[in-house]
């Protein structure tokens, strides 16, 4: 594949993936499942696919986009989850940071895992879960002042957020993202 050729179908994915971001935003229960008191994100799983397709570069502009888009949802919900989400360092920060981590992850992995399958699944999953830890982290450092006690604040990420609902994202993430990613890399392949 002509560099040409390369850098044209990194631009044709990031739009595609940057256009499945927003949809999946704004679209009512498609990129943030509302399952009564928490939300399920399923956001992550076309930013690492994204991200895996198109590089450091990808990532970082993926992880940018997804932040961005989460913190415009939050200042338009108005409910006490998204109040948390109106500071930028909760929104966009932990986001772009999921894209690095993604990206270099990957590309630092290859000597390691041969299997590219099991490489996908590894990534997805430290995205995934890196995810949950930055964004809770930022919580607790930026926003939980005032909102949520400590305590209370310890009580449900441990006992809910943790436990179902990054156990959720993590594994969807590691399930899904290699098939997709082996269904792309055949694609890639015959081109």
């Amino acid at each position: 594949m002509t560099r040409r050729r390369q850098r044209l179908e990194q631009l044709t994915i990031l739009g595609l993936m940057i256009a499945m971001i927003l949809i999946m935003t704004y679209v009512p229960n498609l990129g943030y499942i509302q399952t009564g008191f928490f939300s399920i994100t399923i956001i992550h799983l076309p930013v690492i696919i994204g991200i895996l397709a198109t590089g450091p570069l990808g990532g970082f502009v993926l992880g940018t986009t997804w932040g961005l888009t989460s913190w415009h949802y939050a200042t338009t919900l108005g409910t006490a989850e998204a109040a948390i989400f109106v500071n930028p360092m909760v929104s966009i920060v932990p986001r772009i940071l999921v894209g690095l981590i993604v990206a270099y992850s990957y590309l630092g992995l290859r000597k390691l895992i041969k299997a590219k399958p099991l490489r996908y699944g590894v990534v997805a999953g430290l995205g995934a879960l890196s995810n949950t830890v930055l964004v809770l982290s930022a919580i607790f450092a930026f926003a939980s002042a005032g909102l949520v006690s400590f305590n209370e604040a310890v009580t449900f990420i441990i006992t809910f957020v943790i436990s179902v609902n990054g156990s959720l994202e993590i594994l969807s993430a590691v399930i899904l993202v290699p098939i997709v990613m082996v269904a792309v890399d055949k694609v890639r392949t015959r081109s």
